[in-house]
């Protein structure tokens, strides 16, 4: 895989992406960067695999060469914590770290927010003002749906 831009991803990604960024007020790019270093941040399940290589096998935890993996670093400037965090995530998965970092961009995005609904929401009724959307209600059908 080549650099990770936010275009390589797939499209219903890129949307989401996309839309949570501009809600953020961000660049995509600085959006993505924010939610590498927060996973990188996050304690995940992948890391009772990382914790046990690092005591019984630590030279199994060396990040497998990427070419992407430098650009990727300069692209969304991360800091050297959370590269490492994700280096060593991808080693114990055996993935390279490009590839792993593809992957969780794409489940960061497939785990829908109320706001992202919303989101897609108020887009349509900007793409078609006649709509008659009744923002509140759907806010809390959806809360409604999700026991909240």
């Amino acid at each position: 895989m080549a650099l990770i831009e936010i275009e390589d991803l797939p499209a219903r990604t890129v949307d989401v992406l996309r839309r949570r960024a501009r809600a953020a007020g961000l660049a995509p790019v600085d959006y993505v960067r924010r939610e590498l270093i927060a996973l990188a941040g996050r304690r995940v399940p992948i890391d009772a695999v990382v914790e046990f290589l690092a005591a019984e096998r630590p030279d199994d935890l060396a990040a497998q060469p990427d070419s992407a993996a430098a650009a990727l670093i300069e692209t969304y400037e991360l800091p050297a914590e959370a590269w490492t965090v994700l280096a060593r995530r991808a080693a114990a998965a055996g993935v390279t770290l490009s590839d792993h970092v593809h992957a969780e961009l794409v489940a960061i995005a497939r785990r829908s927010t109320i706001d992202d609904l919303m989101y897609e929401f108020e887009e349509a009724q900007q793409r078609d003002p006649s709509l008659r959307i009744d923002m509140a209600a759907i806010r809390e059908s959806l809360r409604y749906v999700r026991g909240e």
